[in-house]
């Protein structure tokens, strides 16, 4: 995967959720998505990537990115932004908190576990041997 590639395209992710209203936003938010698993798969595992070296990080990332696009296109209109809404009228008042309002894709807890980037990994760092 270079840096043009991306973990899923608009077909997988209509498949998953539908056509999205604007496929362009929708096809970048794909890009961001799979740049954020990269960077992620970096980090937990101290190499770049290379497919086929953890299979579970390989069979969930494409799932894993449409997730991630589709609850930054779920914010409702005009909401983006906001983490609470209340409303009222006749004595009745309704309130509602959006878990992911502020429409920035991030990956969660479940996200990491699925990919295989959870738990604690061990390092090993060579001692370094000067010549005498």
């Amino acid at each position: 995967m270079d840096g043009t590639d991306s973990f899923a395209d608009i077909e997988d992710y209509a498949v998953r959720y539908g056509l999205p209203a604007d496929e362009a936003r929708a096809a970048v938010l794909l890009g961001d998505a799979s740049g954020m698993l990269l960077a992620a798969y970096e980090e937990f595992f101290g190499a770049s990537y290379r497919k086929g070296e953890h299979p579970a990080f390989d069979r969930s990332a494409p799932a894993v990115c449409c997730a991630m696009v589709q609850r930054a296109l779920n914010v409702p209109a005009g909401m983006a932004g906001a983490t609470q809404y209340s409303q009222g009228g006749g004595g009745y008042t309704a309130s509602v908190s959006f878990g992911g309002a502020l429409g920035d894709l991030y990956l969660g807890k479940s996200d990491f576990k699925r990919l295989g980037l959870d738990g604690a990994r061990m390092r090993a760092i060579a001692p370094a041997v000067r010549d005498a």
